[in-house]
């Protein structure tokens, strides 16, 4: 019994099994499927091995057809969907073997695609190529190689020589490769040494400049001795002289055809260039004559206009003369000034808030924070900068500044050797920079000075390691406010004053004067980098004038009368005066419309409208669509409403507060609402009888009427208003006279 039992178990479970997989499909789901298996075969026999860049759309396709097979096994038991599927299957086998193999082997194949490019001189595929063929593996050494070359072709020799010194020290190339790789170091910096020396001799120096500063980069960075660094830096002193050169001459050809302008915009441009290079450029008479002959030219031009409509451009013409004599100095700047205070007397009226805004700003600069070494007028302290630089800081034309404690040691002759070996280390330390070390190195010596005569030269060593430091910091920190890092700048002077502080040598001449020709000519660049913010803020309120935005631009107007530096900082405000007069009615308009609104907002309609035709009135009195100001008619809010016994009752109370050209625009609504002139005849003759009296007895009224009578005279509508007006107008002045 239990035998029989057992047989019947198994049978059931086979027939529950048969069951299970011999899924019955209709016909119309075997074709759909049958479809679909086509669809898969096809997709999966359009794999090669050519298009490398589908590879991941080749993996997706083969999980996709995997997935598909899985899912549709079940179906088996149909011969043809079987068929289908061992065919699928075998498509499917032989080309994910093939994607296999692919895969480890592409950036190889993407190399093979470039280097064919190549022989066929198709450049740009090659250069893709072998991105992608780096993209797939980042240590394909050739691939490298090969963008190497390219970035040389293209004057890039630190990429080049970054990306070989790369493949030598991080790819494991092998001999071959290494001296392909150490050959084309070598090469790439010889081509372009001789191609910027070529440069130079047909007088292309910013050709020649552009591709030095390269090689000096890899100097830096050469380690294996292949770069002459002084053939380098000598041709680069060079061309920037020579740039320097071509600055003026270009300027000099702008003044002999009288593009003054011209000649203006390279005097900026050759500055700015000059102040970048100046250990490089010695020569600066001619810039001093070009400037001398721009600046001239301004002031004359500057004399022949007299007339208030071309104020503006008079003082753009003097703003420029005052900037350009500022880069020159000393007696030629205060000579400009002199001519500028006598040609602009007072052409700007006073703005009482506004001169209280920048009378209630306090002054500030460096030479206000640090008053102290401030003693004596300097008219040129850029001048008395280059003369304390000569004495106490090191350049390629003065390696041994007369001042510096490298020269106080040779001429030293201590007793005790151990101190000597201090004073050498402590020029070792200001060689670099490291003052702190430099002056506990001085300490140590200090304390090794046994004998009086040592002591005397370690004091000596003291001052002029004091007074070189201080020039050398202050240096620094003139050039950070060239670079615009107020921070830094900030930080030196500060650290400088604790240095004079600590070692009590605020009274020593030589300090006093560093640092009062220091703090004068970072002061006077300060004053320039706030002129150039005001600057700015013009650009500011102009862009917030252009997008309507008034109290915006009030704010940056009130910022810019802020910004004041020390007591001879002159900082031209002018234009920011003058668009303050430009936006005080604009700026009126928005604080009106602010309290119509506001009216509109507390549902008191009548009032609003009150409100917004005064708005009107201000709008169109005062031009400020010629300020391109914002603004909707009266009219059309009247219209938007869809209210014609609102517009009736609005044009009621208007001419009850005797408000006629609103009156006028609130008729013009029922037009739009549809109404024939007819309808409104004798509102239009009252209104034009009114408004005529007015203006007969108001003349400052007369202005209204031409811009009513403008406004509507080709407007058949408005014929009663306007036949009214005329005739009463004359009715009235008769009566007048």
């Amino acid at each position: 019994m239990k035998k029989n039992k057992k047989i019947f178990v198994f049978f059931a479970l086979l027939i529950a099994t048969i069951t299970v997989n011999c899924q019955v499909i209709s016909n119309q789901q075997k074709k759909d499927l049958m479809t679909k298996y086509d669809k898969q075969i096809k997709t999966i026999s359009t794999i090669s091995s050519d298009n490398v860049d589908m590879l991941p759309v080749y993996n997706y396709q083969i999980s996709n057809a995997e997935l598909f097979l899985k899912d549709n096994e079940k179906y088996n038991t149909d011969n043809e969907l079987f068929a289908k599927y061992i065919e699928l299957k075998s498509v499917l086998s032989h080309n994910k073997d093939l994607i296999t193999f692919i895969t480890p082997r592409v950036s190889d194949m993407y190399y093979c695609k470039a280097m064919s490019a190549l022989s066929n001189n198709k450049k740009t595929d090659a250069y893709t190529y072998l991105q992608k063929s780096v993209s797939a593996q980042k240590d394909n050494i050739m691939a490298n190689y090969e963008l190497s070359k390219i970035s040389l072709d293209s004057g890039q020799i630190v990429k080049t020589t970054t990306r070989l010194t790369n493949i030598l020290s991080t790819m494991k190339p092998n001999e071959e490769q290494k001296l392909l790789c150490q050959n084309l170091i070598a090469y790439s910096y010889d081509k372009n040494l001789l191609k910027s020396m070529a440069f130079i001799k047909e007088g292309k120096y910013a050709y020649a400049y552009d591709i030095l500063n390269e090689l000096n980069a890899y100097c830096e960075k050469d380690i294996y001795g292949i770069c002459n660094k002084n053939l380098v830096n000598k041709n680069l002193k060079q061309c920037q002289q020579g740039i320097y050169d071509n600055h003026i001459d270009v300027t000099k050809r702008a003044i002999d055809m009288g593009q003054m302008n011209v000649a203006g915009d390279f005097v900026v441009n050759t500055y700015d260039y000059f102040q970048r290079n100046r250990q490089a450029i010695s020569d600066t008479a001619s810039f001093d004559n070009v400037v001398n002959t721009v600046v001239s030219s301004y002031l004359n031009q500057a004399k022949q206009i007299n007339e208030a409509k071309n104020n503006e451009a008079r003082v753009d013409l003097l703003r420029k003369a005052k900037d350009l004599a500022a880069m020159v100095g000393g007696k030629f700047e205060e000579n400009t000034l002199r001519q500028i205070a006598l040609l602009q007397g007072t052409s700007l009226p006073s703005d009482t808030k506004l001169d209280s805004i920048e009378n209630n700003s306090k002054n500030n600069g460096y030479t206000i924070d640090y008053a102290n070494y401030i003693k004596d007028t300097i008219s040129d302290a850029q001048e008395n900068v280059s003369k304390i630089e000569k004495d106490y800081i090191a350049s390629s034309d003065n390696k041994t500044p007369k001042k510096s404690v490298e020269v106080a040691i040779n001429s030293v002759n201590t007793i005790d050797k151990a101190v000597d070996d201090k004073f050498f280390e402590t020029r070792s330390f200001l060689k670099v920079n490291n003052y702190e070390k430099a002056l506990e190195v001085l300490e140590k010596a200090n304390r090794l000075a046994k004998m009086e005569g040592d002591k005397k030269e370690v004091d000596k060593m003291y001052i002029k390691a004091i007074r070189e430091i201080t020039a050398k910091r202050m240096s620094q920190a003139e050039y950070a406010i060239f670079q615009g890092d107020v921070k830094k700048a900030d930080s030196l002077v500060a650290k400088t004053d604790d240095l004079i502080k600590a070692y009590k040598m605020e009274k020593d001449t030589a300090i006093v004067n560093i640092m009062n020709s220091y703090l004068r000519a970072i002061d006077d660049k300060v004053c320039q980098k706030k002129q150039e913010e005001i600057n700015v803020m013009v650009y500011d309120i102009l862009e917030s004038i252009r997008k309507n935005d008034f109290y915006t631009a009030d704010a940056y107007i009130t910022k810019a009368m802020q910004i004041k530096g020390s007591n001879e900082c002159r900082l031209d405000k002018s234009r920011v005066r003058s668009l303050k007069r430009q936006i005080e009615e604009p700026l009126e308009y928005v604080k009106m419309k602010e309290d119509a609104m506001s009216l509109l907002a507390n549902g008191d309609t009548t009032k609003f409208f009150i409100k917004y035709s005064e708005l009107e009135r201000f709008y169109n009195v005062h031009k400020l669509n010629e300020m391109s100001v914002v603004h909707q008619p009266l009219r059309d809010i009247m219209t938007a409403t869809g209210n014609d016994n609102l517009a009736i009752k609005t044009t009621e109370d208007l001419i009850k507060y005797k408000q006629y050209e609103g009156a006028v625009e609130s008729l013009g609504a029922l037009k739009n609402f549809g109404y024939k002139a007819r309808h409104t005849k004798k509102v239009q003759k009252r209104l034009g009888q009114m408004m005529s009296l007015e203006d007969m007895k108001r003349q400052d009224k007369i202005d209204e009427s031409y811009r009513i009578t403008d406004k509507y005279a080709n407007d058949k509508w408005f014929k009663y208003f306007l036949k009214s007006y005329k005739k009463n107008l004359i009715k009235w002045q008769k009566q007048e006279e």
